[in-house]
């Protein structure tokens, strides 16, 4: 031990300090300082040699906590201002420029001496360099692995008024060119966040003191042999840090983590030799309680608790692991031949279909992590299942989540449907030893995860096919990808999504696997919803994007006042794709809706639910063959006005509401196939009932009512329903009703399920346009030929050019000139 003097190391031993315990020291939280100095400099100016006796030396040094990032330390230090706000992003491009230094000085506890003592670090965006008290410990990089020192021989258990001990970390710069990174650290761009690569310590740091020999990981594999009985295949990984071979003895206790059970028991003695040993247990488990996503059962969890010891009564480490008895299963979507679907898309969980009603995660909360705090990730999934999904989906843009987020996960009985890596719309580095590390760190991340029981669907790549310029060397190194994982997770893995675009087919994959339906966004006019949607005949549709804005109040907060109406070019450095909304907002309402913050606002929230519905809906009702649906997105990670039907600030838009209807697990629906009618036309709709759920409802009755433009009814009907079998969709009835009411006006459906007590089961609603539709679609696709031409002119990320005075067109801004005000909003 460091620092121990013959004296001290008797005096440590007589006041019996030593425990037979196993000692988790944290070292997270605000006990933290940092610097930056220029890349190469810390250690030429003797950074990593300061030690507790010359603290002056980082007096100056601001203070920060762990976990977090970097910017959000200079953020609360004054450094920078907020760059969620205005255009404060770009003025901190500065930062990434720099090296960090994080140093934290601390006293161990003194039950901790005499035993092996590890330094975790659970995840350091990106690379690092690492010293203790002056002595190097090493060097990692890839955000989303563990690492480990050992410090045993390094620690100081001298005590003084600052600590003792003076852990110094040296982040490298935030790497520049994502290509070089991906897989191991997510995109910090896309069409949401374009300013600032993320940087920091973003999991916890911790010292850990144990015996000799440590559990590395435990791996619970569940079997359900019958209703009541399942079998725990128990994968125990140890690594004896010693040279000389030792009998040791593994127990393992496994009960109810959120119900009461009673205490499973086996126990193993086993020979461990110098380094990495597995050894597998196997355990019978009475009356099985499975886990189950929240529309098909209980979420019931499992702890193992895993220890070791020597001589039975010396403890070496103990473990916990939380776990759900389930197993899930894939099978191919009815309706599809393996010409047209080769993949098995329909998850089955314990035996039944899980129709998967999702949303992609743009997360993290915040892509700074210092700000993304718990109780955000609590109220997101807690607002996601309100909304009724049941699946949220971590494409390729983002990482990996925080543990916290899949235990919540857990709890709530929403799956996981995620892209192994961050492998997103790149072209991939063809070197062996970027591919090592990628599958390194594939291998950690799945490891880390895979007890999870909300974990379902594993996906190897983003859009990864479709801007490539060597595909062909994608869809291979995917494919090995999937390859390295599969001896340690039985999840199903798909190379990519989406398959089935042009790119996919050249490929070789199949017309019918998956595709993006963005084009209802993206085409500019071009597509309508009611044509649209029912065009696609695809076994899941992993991404549905329609964009908004925020709330008012929200935009308040990241808009500076003297930008906030008319839009001035903050709205564009957030992503606002004005032309986009304008399209859309005609599309529903028949209105750009420019006239007013309030009214754009709320147009462009209406606009997004109301054709996320519509689709949602339609894709729901072909269950089975359909067997997944993901909206983009249901969170990002950034204020913007873009995607999301939860904003930054967690609030709600209108169109959350929209898809909360769309994904009822018992779903009334009536599928209509125009949303525009003439006066006098007869409007004609379908009355379907899509049931995820696997219990029957007998005895039902649908009630409906047409409403004209005063909300006055025109017509009213019932209609009985005899049985709406399980885990189902079905069309029921077909309704119709005149068009009352003039050119420009609205009218209304509005209709209920309810059950033999007259409870409602399912509600529903929708609204429709009495227009021309031949006239109407004729000026919708001049709006979209309009802003093509402009995209094509200006360039299609450059937000300029709804800005014609900061320099799109002649006349560029003076700087005596007023806030420039968005093209078509003056």
């Amino acid at each position: 031990m460091k620092n121990i003097s013959q004296e001290e190391r008797e005096y440590l031993s007589s006041t019996g300090v030593q425990t037979n315990e196993k000692i988790i020291f944290d070292l997270s939280g605000n006990n933290w300082q940092f610097e930056g100095i220029r890349p190469g400099e810390g250690v030429k100016t003797g950074f990593h040699e300061l030690n507790f006796d010359i603290t002056g030396d980082s007096f100056n040094w601001a203070f920060a906590k762990v976990p977090g990032d970097v910017y959000t330390d200079l953020w609360r230090a004054g450094r920078i201002d907020d760059p969620h706000f205005g255009r404060n992003s770009l003025k901190a491009k500065w930062v990434p420029e720099n090296e960090w230094w994080y140093k934290r000085q601390f006293d161990v506890p003194k039950t901790m001496y005499g035993k092996h003592i590890q330094l975790i670090f659970d995840g350091v965006d990106f690379g690092c360099d690492v010293w203790l008290n002056g002595q190097f410990l090493g060097s990692h990089e890839g955000m989303f692995s563990q690492f480990k020192f050992d410090v045993s021989e390094k620690i100081s258990f001298e005590n003084l008024r600052f600590g003792t001990n003076v852990l110094m970390i040296r982040l490298h710069p935030a790497p520049r060119r994502y290509s070089q990174v991906a897989g191991r650290k997510p995109a910090w761009h896309g069409d949401y966040w374009v300013a600032l690569p993320p940087t920091g310590i973003w999991k916890p740091i911790r010292l850990e003191a144990t015996g000799k020999v440590t559990v590395e990981d435990t791996y619970v594999k569940p079997t359900i042999l019958s209703d009541d009985l399942a079998k725990l295949d128990i994968e125990v990984e140890l690594l004896n840090h010693e040279n000389v071979e030792k009998e040791i003895n593994i127990n393992i206790d496994v009960e109810g983590a959120n119900f009461n059970s009673q205490v499973f028991n086996i126990h193993k003695t086993v020979k461990v030799k110098k380094g990495t040993n597995s050894f597998e247990l196997s355990l019978d488990i009475d009356d099985a309680k499975l886990w189950w996503p929240w529309d098909l059962g209980n979420q019931n969890l499992y702890n193992a608790k895993v220890t070791i010891t020597q001589d039975k009564d010396i403890l070496l480490d103990e473990t916990n692991t939380s776990f759900g008895i389930r197993e899930v299963k894939m099978e191919h979507n009815p309706g599809f031949t393996k010409d047209q679907v080769e993949n098995p898309w329909t998850v089955m969980i314990n035996g039944k279909r899980h129709f998967m009603r999702s949303g992609t995660w743009g997360g993290p909360p915040d892509i700074f992590m210092g700000r993304a705090h718990k109780s955000k990730y609590k109220e997101l999934i807690r607002l996601a299942k309100e909304a009724n999904f049941n699946n949220l989906r971590i494409f390729g843009w983002h990482p990996e989540e925080i543990p916290y987020f899949y235990e919540l996960c857990n709890e709530a009985g929403i799956t996981v449907w995620q892209d192994v890596l961050p492998l997103a719309s790149l072209s991939l580095p063809k070197e062996q030893e970027f591919k090592d590390a990628v599958f390194a760190e594939a291998i950690a991340s799945v490891k880390a995860q895979r007890n999870h029981p909300c974990l379902v669907l594993l996906e190897g790549s983003e859009e990864l096919f479709m801007t490539a310029s060597d595909p062909e060397h994608n869809l291979q190194f995917v494919n090995e990808l999937g390859e390295a994982i599969k001896p340690y997770t039985p999840l199903h893995y798909i190379p990519s999504s989406p398959l089935s675009d042009e790119v996919g087919l050249n490929l070789g994959f199949k017309p019918n696997e998956s595709f993006h339906a963005n084009d209802s966004f993206y085409g500019e006019g071009e597509f309508v919803m009611e044509d649209y949607f029912p065009s696609l005949d695809y076994a899941v549709i992993p991404e549905l994007a329609i964009s908004s804005c925020p709330n008012i109040e929200s935009i308040k907060k990241f808009i500076p006042a003297d930008e906030l109406w008319p839009p001035g070019p903050s709205w564009g450095h957030h992503w606002t794709d004005f032309d986009a909304l304008r399209t859309l907002n005609f599309e529903v309402l028949g209105d750009q809706c420019r006239g007013s913050l309030e009214k754009f606002v709320e147009a462009t929230q209406i606009a997004q639910g109301v054709i996320f519905q519509y689709a949602l809906e339609h894709f729901r009702t072909r269950k089975p063959k359909t067997s997944a649906i993901c909206i983009c997105h249901y969170i990002t990670f950034a204020p913007d006005m873009k995607w999301g039907i939860v904003d930054y600030y967690q609030e709600k838009k209108l169109s959350f509401n929209h898809v909360k209807i769309a994904y009822q697990p018992l779903l009334l629906t009536m599928k209509h196939y125009d949303r525009r009618w003439l006066p006098n036309e007869e409007f004609k709709g379908e009355l379907w009932v899509v049931n995820d759920y696997y219990k029957s409802f007998e005895n039902c009755k649908i009630n409906i009512q047409f409403l004209d433009n005063n909300k006055s009814i025109i017509k009213e009907e019932t209609f009985e329903i005899d049985k709406i079998e399980g885990d189902s969709s079905s069309k029921y009835i077909e309704v119709s009703c005149k068009v009352t009411g003039k050119l420009g006006d609205q009218f209304y459906a509005e209709m209920t399920l309810e059950d033999e007590n007259g409870d409602i089961l399912s509600g529903n609603d929708y609204f429709f346009l009495i227009a021309d539709k031949t006239k109407d679609r004729k000026e919708l696709r001049a709006i979209g030929l309009e802003a093509f031409e402009i995209k094509q002119k200006y360039g299609w990320a450059n937000y300029f050019r709804y800005y014609p005075s900061l320099g799109a067109e002649d006349g560029a801004l003076e700087a005596d000139e007023k806030m420039p005000i968005a093209r078509g909003f003056e």
